[in-house]
C-alpha cells in the first residue's frame, strides 16, 4: 500500500552514507551535561548532506541537547532549533554562546580562591598518618555507621579499601584505604553544619523513572549526602555572588549539570538514573572535583565546537534557537517553511523530559538570579508530547500522545516543502512501541507524508554472533524517513479512518469468497464508488486515480483486470499467524537474493529490516509478533544459513559446486511470479498448448492452464506451482484435487522446487496428481536450458 516515492535514490544515497559508521555520541557532547535522548552528530550531518544542499533550511522542533545544530553548522546549513523545556534551553544557550575566556577564567580562578579550600576540608582524610582527601567514597547508606565500616561487597572495594583518594598515599602508595574512625568522626562533625537553604521541593511522582514517594525519593534532598549538601551550598554561594553576567550563567550551568553526580548513586549505575534511592552499594564524590571537572568540560565543548558559537543564540546570522512550544511557535510563524525536519521527538513513556530535568530546575529556581526562567508551568506540561504515570498528569495518557502526533505531522506538513523529509532518530525497544510506531506512521500518511526508510544505526560493523537473534536488532536506535507527498499522491482519508487500507481489505474478504466469476477491475471501482456516494464523497478522476493505484499496488492484476491475491505480499490484517509465518518463510530466499544482489553480502538485521520494509508497509504489529517468536527465528536463521555461506562477519552468497555455470539462476530465489512464468516455459516446451496462468482470485491453488494433447484426446491440465523451500504438504494437493473437480479438468499437477511431505505422496498416488519436485524440476529445465537454472535447495 505503500505509495512510489520518485526519491528512492536519495534513500539509497543515505543508506550508503551510513553504512558501517559508528553511531557514537562524542565524550565531549556526552560528559557535557546530563541529557537523555543525544544523537550523533557525525551520523546527523551525513543525514543533512544526502537530503539537502549548503543554505537549505533545517528545522529541529525537539531541539534538545542540540546534536542536530552542530550538524547543520558544519554542513553550512541554516537552522530553526525550538526547545519546550527552559532548562534544556538555557544550558544550550550558555553552551552555544561566545563568552570571553579570559572574564571566565578569571570568575572561575576567583570561585576556586574563595571556596575550594574550604569544600576540600569536607573531604579530609589520613592515610597512614598522612592528610589526603576523599575522592569518592563506596558505602551502604541505609546501615548508617556500620555502611560505611563494612559496605556490601562489590568489585571496586578490594581488600576492604572503601575511600578512593584524590592523590596516592606517601607511605603506603595506594590511592585507596579503608575507612576508618577520623573519616566517621569527619561526618558527625560536617553533619552540624547548616543546610536549611539546601532545597526541600517535592517532585512530581513518576515509578517510571524512580520518583516514588514509598522510598522517599519524592523529596528533593532524598539522594544527597549531609557532606554534599553543604559543599554544594558553598559553591553556589561564591557563585551567585559574580555580577550577573554570561560568565556567571555559564558557571551556574556547570554547576548544576554536576548535580547528577553530585546525589547518592549506584556504583557504576548510568547517570540517566537521577532519583534512585540507593540503599547499598552506593558512591558519594567529592563536589569539588566534580565541579572543576564539569568546568573544564564545558570549556572544551566551546572549544571543540567553536564553529557552531553564536553571539546570539535566539536570533543569530547562522541560526536560531527559540524557547517555546513547537505548536504554538510555528503557527505563529507561518512563513518558516523547512528544506527538512530532522529530530527525535518525545517517543511515548520513554522520555518524560520535563519530569527527569526537575532537579536541575528546582536548583535553578532557587538559586538562578531570574529564576522565573526556570517554572515548570502548566503551559508546559500540557504541551509535552508524553505518555506518563505522574499521578499529577493523568491526562498524558496513550490517547492523548496519539492525538498530539496527528496534529505534530499536520504542523509539519504546514512547513515543510513537498518532496522533503521529516527523518526521526528514535530508539525502539518493546512491543509496545512498536505499535505504537504503527500509529505514527498512520498519522504521518493522514496529514500527507509517506515512511519512506528506517535504518538501524546502533552497531558499527556488526558481526554475525551479535546479530544471531532477531531480538537484538529490535532495540537497535533507528533512522525513521518519511517525506511529503503532492496533494494529488497523498492517502485517501476519510476522517481518521485509512480508506485505502480499507479497500484491501475488503477487497481481500470478497477475493476469498469468489470461485467461479472473476473480480475485476471494473466491479470493485464501480462498487467503491457507490459506497462513497453513500458517505457523501464527492467521486471525481482524482480518488478514481487513488482507489486504482491502492488496488494494483496490493493485488495482482492479470491481462484481462482480473484481480488476484499477490503472493508476494503478507496480508498482514487478514491472515492468520500460522498462514503469514508459512508464506514469510517461502518469501525469505527471495529477499536474501535481493540483498546479496543489491548489497553483495549482509547481516541478518539487513535482512529483518528489508522484510519489515517490504512486507509490513509501516503496519508492524502482527509482523513484529511474528519475529519475536523464538521458534520462527530459529527456521528463519537456519533457512538464512542453509542459503549462504559467510566470510566470518557478513553472510554471502553460497558458492556453487565447481561444475555448474557460475551464472545460474537459482529457481529457489525466484519470487512467485517469476517462478510461474518458468514453469509456464518449461510446459511449453514439453509440447503443451494455450498454456496461461490461473491464479484463483481467492488463491484456490490453480496457477496455470494448459491443454496436452495425446495422440487426438485433447486433456485439460491446471497445474499448481510452488517456489518452496519447506516440503509441500497435503492442504495444496487437496485443494488442487477439489478444482479438478469444480472445473470438469482431466489432469492436475504440482510443480515445486522443494519435495512432498508423505501425506502429500499418498494422496496424490490415490487421486492421480502427477508431481514434479525440486530434483526432477532440474533434470526437466536442464533438458531444454542446460546450465542456466539450478536449484539451491538440493544441496
Amino acid at each position: 500500500m505503500r505509495k512510489k516515492i520518485k526519491t528512492n535514490k536519495i534513500y539509497e544515497r543515505v543508506v550508503e552514507a551510513l553504512d558501517n559508521i559508528e553511531n557514537i555520541v562524542p565524550r565531549t557532547i556526552s560528559e557535557t551535561y546530563t541529557f537523555k535522548g543525544r544523537k550523533s552528530p557525525n551520523i546527523i550531518e551525513k543525514v543533512i548532506l544526502s537530503f539537502t544542499k549548503e543554505g537549505d533550511i533545517i528545522l529541529d522542533p525537539f531541539m534538545g541537547s542540540g546534536t542536530t545544530l552542530i550538524a547543520s553548522q558544519k554542513s553550512n546549513r541554516k537552522f530553526i532549533g525550538i526547545e519546550l523545556d527552559n532548562y534544556t534551553y538555557f544550558v544550550d544557550k550558555v553552551l552555544f554562546e561566545n563568552i570571553d575566556s579570559i572574564t571566565l577564567d578569571k570568575a572561575f580562578e576567583r570561585i576556586k580562591m574563595n571556596i575550594k579550600d574550604q569544600i576540600m576540608s569536607l573531604y579530609e582524610t589520613k592515610c597512614c598518618g598522612k592528610k589526603n582527601y576523599i575522592k569518592k567514597i563506596l558505602f551502604d547508606p541505609q546501615n548508617g555507621k556500620e555502611g560505611y565500616f563494612n559496605p556490601a561487597p562489590n568489585r571496586e572495594i578490594k581488600q576492604g579499601k572503601n575511600v578512593k583518594l584524590i592523590k596516592k598515599c606517601p607511605i603506603c602508595n595506594f590511592k585507596e584505604k579503608i575507612f576508618d574512625e577520623f573519616d566517621w568522626n569527619k561526618i558527625q562533625e560536617i553533619s552540624q553544619i547548616d543546610i536549611s537553604k539546601f532545597p526541600t521541593d517535592l517532585y512530581f511522582v513518576n515509578s517510571r523513572i524512580n520518583i516514588t514517594s514509598s522510598t522517599g525519593a519524592h523529596k528533593y534532598g532524598a539522594i544527597f549526602t549531609h557532606r554534599n549538601k553543604v559543599a554544594l551550598l558553598m559553591l553556589q554561594k561564591e557563585i551567585s555572588k559574580l555580577t550577573p553576567s554570561k560568565e556567571k550563567e555559564f558557571l551556574q550551568q556547570v554547576l548544576v549539570s554536576a548535580l547528577s553526580l553530585a546525589r547518592i548513586a549506584m556504583y557504576g549505575s548510568s547517570t540517566d538514573i537521577l532519583y534512585h534511592v540507593v540503599n547499598e552499594s552506593a558512591q558519594d564524590m567529592n563536589v569539588w572535583e566534580l565541579f572543576e571537572s564539569k568546568y573544564k568540560k564545558f570549556c572544551r565543548f566551546q572549544k571543540e565546537y567553536s564553529y557552531a558559537l553564536t553571539d546570539n543564540f535566539s536570533n543569530g546570522s547562522k541560526y536560531l534557537v527559540v524557547n517555546d512550544d513547537y505548536c504554538k511557535y510555528l503557527k505563529k510563524h507561518p512563513e518558516i517553511i523547512a528544506d527538512a525536519i530532522i529530530t527525535d521527538f518525545p517517543y511515548t513513556d520513554q522520555v518524560p523530559y520535563l519530569e527527569r530535568n526537575q532537579m536541575f530546575r528546582i536548583w535553578l529556581n532557587h538559586f538562578d538570579d531570574n529564576n522565573e526562567k526556570f517554572v515548570l508551568t502548566k503551559e508546559m506540561l500540557d504541551s509535552e508530547l508524553v505518555v506518563t504515570n505522574a499521578v499529577k498528569r493523568k491526562e498524558k495518557n496513550l490517547e492523548a500522545y496519539y492525538h498530539d502526533i496527528d496534529n505534530m505531522f499536520k504542523v509539519f506538513s504546514e512547513h515543510l516543502l513537498e518532496g522533503s523529509p521529516v527523518v526521526i532518530f528514535t530508539k525502539l525497544g518493546k512491543m509496545k512501541y512498536f505499535n505504537v510506531f504503527a500509529k505514527i506512521i498512520d498519522y504521518a500518511r493522514k496529514n500527507g507524508f509517506e515512511y519512506t526508510f528506517r535504518i538501524g544505526v546502533e552497531k558499527n560493523d556488526p558481526t554475525l554472533r551479535k546479530q544471531s537473534a532477531y531480538k537484538n536488532t529490535l532495540i537497535n536506535e533507528v533512522i525513521i524517513g518519511f517525506e511529503k507527498l503532492p496533494k494529488n499522491k497523498r492517502y485517501f482519508y476519510i476522517g481518521d479512518i485509512n480508506y485505502e487500507a480499507k479497500i484491501v481489505d475488503d477487497i481481500y474478504k470478497i477475493l476469498k469468497k469468489t470461485k467461479d466469476a472473476p473480480y475485476t477491475m471494473t466491479a470493485a471501482v464501480n462498487k467503491i464508488r457507490k459506497e462513497l456516494s453513500l458517505l457523501g464523497i464527492h467521486y471525481n478522476e482524482n480518488i478514481e486515480e487513488i482507489i486504482v493505484n491502492t488496488i494494483k499496488n496490493n493485488f495482482y492484476i492479470d491481462e484481462n483486470q482480473e484481480i488476484q491475491l499477490d503472493k508476494k505480499r503478507l496480508y498482514l490484517d487478514q491472515e492468520d499467524e500460522d498462514t503469514l509465518f508459512k508464506k514469510l518463510y517461502e518469501l525469505v530466499p527471495f529477499y536474501i537474493a535481493n540483498l546479496l544482489e543489491k548489497k553483495g553480502k549482509f547481516v541478518l538485521e539487513d535482512l529483518y529490516v528489508e522484510l519489515i520494509d517490504e512486507l509490513s508497509d509501516g503496519n508492524n504489529k502482527t509482523l513484529y509478533s511474528l519475529l519475536n517468536d523464538d521458534n520462527n527465528i530459529r527456521e528463519i536463521d537456519k533457512l538464512v544459513e542453509d542459503k549462504t555461506d559467510t566470510d566470518g562477519k557478513y553472510y554471502i552468497k553460497k558458492e556453487l559446486p565447481k561444475d555448474f555455470n557460475q551464472n545460474a539462476i537459482d529457481i529457489a530465489t525466484m519470487d512467485p511470479y517469476e517462478f510461474e512464468n518458468l514453469c509456464k516455459k518449461l510446459l511449453e516446451c514439453e509440447n503443451f498448448v494455450d498454456v496461461h496462468r490461473k491464479g484463483g482470485s481467492g488463491d484456490l491453488g490453480v496457477d496455470i492452464v494448459a491443454k496436452f494433447f495425446n495422440g487426438n484426446t485433447s486433456e485439460i491440465w491446471l497445474i499448481q506451482c510452488k517456489r518452496w523451500v519447506s516440503k509441500v504438504d497435503a492442504t495444496p494437493i487437496q485443494r488442487l484435487i477439489s478444482e479438478r473437480e469444480r472445473l470438469g479438468a482431466n489432469k492436475i499437477a504440482c510443480y515445486t522446487t522443494s519435495g512432498y511431505s508423505k501425506d502429500a505422496k499418498k494422496i496424490a498416488a490415490i487421486q492421480n496428481v502427477d508431481l514434479i519436485d525440486g530434483e526432477k524440476l532440474i533434470i526437466m529445465l536442464n533438458k531444454y536450458f542446460p546450465g542456466k537454472y539450478y536449484n539451491s535447495n538440493l544441496y
